[in-house]
């Protein structure tokens, strides 16, 4: 089973048009300091998506060594692109490398950048699906379920909570192989399963009638993880504003 795992890159800045860093967020599973985020053993780009406010060229871009032994990877387009804090699409774009990662290497320091701007500072991101191979899509009888959480979120940062199913599972192990969030001010969220290394997640939606992206989707990227129908896994939420009521749709396959 392919390994996969989201990081992220986020920062309130006023670029000034000129390129500039983005903070690589606190994480508990990968190593951040400052701008950096070190690169783990998962070192395949398999997705990419930029929120960048307007003013500027329309894109951000990804910076390591290994990257420029050719050229800087960009990602166009982006989410956002107005004089305020971006938030995914109602059609979010995403860049999908499924099957053409890009390859980095392990423990090198891994960078974003993005260039706008805005009259204030606005907040402004890169999220990057990491994977150790190629994505190979699943299928399967595929079920959807919702769950919900009512924490409030901290801004700004990876924000853990529980989530509560509407009905309870039958017995037995379910691979998750999709997910759609949904919050009021939501970037992006990723799971956490009990026990496991990696924080497989999806593009963030902010109101009921926004689009998932397909590749977030069931068995689009592959499988996320599994777990006992009594030991669901729990949810990073990053967010924009401090948000309450939260969403979260899970596609599952049941296996045993």
């Amino acid at each position: 089973m392919t390994q996969l795992t989201t990081v992220a890159f986020y920062e309130s800045i006023d670029l000034a048009g000129a390129w500039g860093e983005l903070a690589a967020i606190a994480d508990q599973h990968v190593f951040t300091a400052g701008d950096d985020l070190t690169v783990p053993e998962l070192d395949r780009i398999v997705a990419l998506a930029g929120g960048v406010a307007s003013g500027g060229i329309g894109c951000a871009r990804l910076v390591s060594p290994s990257l420029r032994d050719i050229s800087l990877p960009i990602i166009a387009p982006i989410n956002g692109f107005a004089d305020a804090d971006a938030e995914p699409e109602i059609v979010p774009a995403v860049l999908d490398l499924r099957r053409c990662p890009l390859r980095l290497e392990s423990d090198e320091a891994l960078n974003a950048q993005a260039h706008s701007d805005t009259t204030a500072a606005a907040a402004q991101w890169v999220i990057v699906w990491l994977a150790d191979a190629p994505i190979e899509p699943v299928e399967g009888e595929i079920i959807t379920v919702r769950g919900t959480n009512t924490d409030t979120l901290v801004a700004d940062a990876w924000t853990n909570g529980a989530i509560a199913l509407m009905e309870d599972l039958p017995k037995g192990t379910y691979q998750v192989v999709g997910m759609r969030a949904l919050s009021a001010g939501l970037v992006a969220a990723r799971l956490s399963f009990r026990g496991g290394k990696w924080r497989p997640g999806c593009l963030g939606c902010d109101i009921e009638d926004d689009l998932s992206a397909p590749i977030f989707r069931y068995g689009a990227m592959g499988v996320w993880g599994e777990f006992e129908h009594n030991r669901i896994p729990s949810v990073d939420f990053l967010s924009i504003s401090a948000d309450t009521d939260q969403d979260v749709f899970l596609d599952l396959i049941k296996v045993a």
